[in-house]
Parts: C-alpha cells; structure tokens; sequence
C-alpha cells in the first residue's frame, strides 16, 4: 500500500460532532476519517445539524475545519428521526462525482439514501458501514416488520451496489441479517488513540465530585441511558450485587435518550438500592477519564453492540469488564482474557460483578490482558492504514 494516501473521500453520516448523544458512531466516522487526512487522504463529510431535538450551533453552507476534516453541515428538516435534509440531497447531486470514492454510514435514514442512489447513478464506488444497524438482533428489537421492509423494498440495491460492506466486528459480520445481498465483507475494527489514556487522573479526583463515591467499590456504565444498553437488565441485577457487597457503587455515566433515564431511575428505587447508585450525566474529556480512572471495573449489559467504544476505552484504562453475549466484540473479549461474558441475564450479570468485586487481583490481571489486547488490535493507526488497503483495493478493481 502506498503510505500517501492521495485520494479523494466523501463520508457520508447523518449526524456528526459535536453531537455526542448518538454515540459511538459519531465520533468513530470522525476518529477515522482524521486519521485518514494524516495518510494523505483528502476527507470531505457531508452530514445534517441534527442534535437530537434541537440543532448544532454549527455554520450551514460553509466548510468547517475539524482536524483536517472538511465537514459540511445541512439543515435538517422533518422527520427529524429520518434526517430528512434537501440541501444535502442537492450538494451530493452535484458534487459527488468530484470525489474518487464514498463512505456512506448508517441505515435506514435519508442522507444513507440518497448518497447511495447518487452513487449509483453517477457511477461513483461507495463502501457501506451499517454501524449495527443490520446485525439479525437489532432487525429483531423494535418494528421488525418495517425494517426488513424497508430493507427488502428500498436498501436492498443500495447493499447489493455497494463495492463492499465494512463491519466494525467479526461478530457484527456473523449476526447480519441478509448481508448476503452483498458477499464482499471486509471487517475493519474500530480503535482509539492509547495516547488519551496513557495519562489518567488520579482516582481522587472522581471522588472529589462525587464524594459519597468515597471508600467504595465502583463499577462503571458509560453510554446512553437507551433501551438497546439493557439497563433494565443492570438495575435487576444490581440489587443482588448490594445485597452481597453493600460497598459496592454504580456509576451510571450518560446522557438520557428520548426520556429512559425516568424509567432507569423508578428501576433502581423499586430495587430499593439509591444510596449505591450515581446518575452522572454525560461525560466528555477529562470528566469521562476520571471517572475510567476511579472505576474498579466496567459493565455493558447490552442487547446491542456492533463494537462497544467505551468497552475498549475501559479496557484502555486497564480496567476488566462485565459484557454481555449480545456485544458483537465478545468473542475478542473472552479470548484475550479481558472480562466476563455473559447471557442477558441479571442474576448471572450480578454473579459475575459480584465475583470481580470480591476478587480485585483477578481484575488486575483481566485489566493488563484488556490493555494488551487494545494496544495490538484496536487502535486508530491501525484501522486507517487497513481502511486504506480496502479502498485501494476498491479503486484498482475499478480500473481493471
């Protein structure tokens, strides 16, 4: 592979920074594509001012500079939840045979579309992420019928037209629902830059903010208070870890998605275990690092995860992790000996907790495995120059 990446990318994503609320995507697109731009590679993305209910303060119709990114903002319009945006329609109309190649993320909403409509029409090589969106479990969770609908009626030639399917995971790859309609997969891990996590706060500092987390055994969920990161299943198992271990403190570290955070909270007072259990809001920069620092362990109790972002970031951190079966890294996770996996369970999640709690050398060692793992599979530098191989690869086969 030439290590000048000398080519011309368009990402194409409906939601991008600093609109932290849809997680892990956001600010992986973006994580990817700078270092992309250090390769050599000119990176342009299109994207809505989508926040949510509200709109990003963001210049409309105008480049902004992220880290050598070129990010275009649209206006996006109803329905929000589609990330309608007309504006973004006419700019990859009329721009997209500028670029050599297109990286379309997401599914089931409009910029994912349109982008690869366009690309089709004008003849353009698009890789498609779907991000988890085609894993069988998420088709499955909610309006089922409609999804495999509006795959079968409109994705369908959008996944069998792309050059290829990029999964973050092998276990994203094995769970996909009909990515038979496309048979060339390539997997590219996502990563992090270990430089952020080389330099922790001191476990006070948490503590400082927090104070009743003084003296107590922490485990850590970071991510979206949403219905897909199983919090029904980590409040019924949280319980059973108190009741065992009434040191124990559980940091619930993220932002609420669409009013589940009231239901999360109800949970934990009919589990009659408030005193153990801190609701922090989201956490960014060195906020979200102290509270990795300060954590004795980390919990995903997922239905869902293509990847895990903050999976890896604990892990990072040297922290051992509670996973569920249900988080497509597990197998990666159970093989480097880097946590616990379990079923969807809450008596099993508790067990699992409960014997981590009580057996801190066996965390430190998972914790050492974990940080090995990251530091040889999932990083930035890592996935860029594999990225880079896939779409060479893309663009070669063109030209033949």
């Amino acid at each position: 592979m030439c290590r000048s990446f000398k080519v011309k990318i368009l990402q194409v994503i409906p939601c991008y920074l600093p609109a932290h609320r849809y997680g892990g995507p956001v600010k992986s697109v973006h994580e990817l594509s700078r270092k992309l731009v250090e390769l050599g590679a000119e990176v342009t993305v299109f994207t809505t001012n989508a926040d949510g209910p509200d709109d990003l303060d963001v210049p409309i119709g105008s480049v902004v500079l992220l880290d050598g990114v070129k990010v275009h903002y649209f206006s996006v319009e109803k329905p929000r939840s589609y990330f309608r945006s007309p504006g973004l329609n006419r700019a990859l109309a009329e721009q997209i045979h500028q670029f050599d190649l297109v990286h379309i993320n997401w599914l089931y909403v409009y910029p994912t579309l349109t982008a690869a409509r366009q690309c089709l029409r004008q003849n353009v090589p698009y890789i498609l992420s779907s991000r988890g969106m085609l894993d069988s479990n998420a088709v499955a969770m909610k309006g089922e019928l409609k999804k495999k609908l509006y795959l079968s009626l409109i994705e369908k030639k959008h996944l069998a037209g792309a050059a290829a399917l990029h999964f973050t995971s092998y276990g994203e790859e094995a769970n996909s629902w009909q990515s038979g309609w496309n048979k060339r997969h390539v997997v590219v891990y996502n990563g992090i830059n270990l430089s952020e996590y080389a330099d922790l706060p001191d476990i006070a500092e948490f503590d400082q903010q927090f104070p009743e987390l003084y003296g107590k055994k922490i485990v850590l969920f970071l991510g979206r208070l949403n219905y897909i990161k199983g919090l029904d299943l980590l409040t019924q198992a949280w319980p059973m870890v108190v009741r065992d271990l009434p040191d124990a403190h559980l940091v619930i570290a993220g932002p609420d998605d669409d009013g589940y955070g009231v239901k999360v909270r109800q949970w934990i007072r009919d589990g009659g275990c408030e005193q153990n259990v801190t609701f922090t809001g989201m956490l960014l920069g060195r906020e979200k690092l102290a509270a990795l620092s300060r954590a004795d362990m980390f919990v995903a109790s997922s239905y869902l995860e293509s990847f895990g972002m903050a999976i890896v970031e604990a892990m990072a951190c040297g922290k051992p992790v509670v996973i569920t079966d249900r988080v497509n890294i597990c197998r990666e996770v159970e093989q480097a000996g880097a946590g616990i996996v379990t079923p969807c369970d809450p008596p099993r999640i508790a067990d699992a907790l409960i014997m981590l709690l009580k057996n801190p050398k066996v965390g430190r060692e998972m914790g050492t495995k974990g940080l090995k793992f990251v530091a040889n599979n999932f990083t930035w530098d890592k996935a860029a120059r594999e990225m880079t191989d896939v779409y060479e690869d893309v663009l070669l086969k063109r030209k033949r």
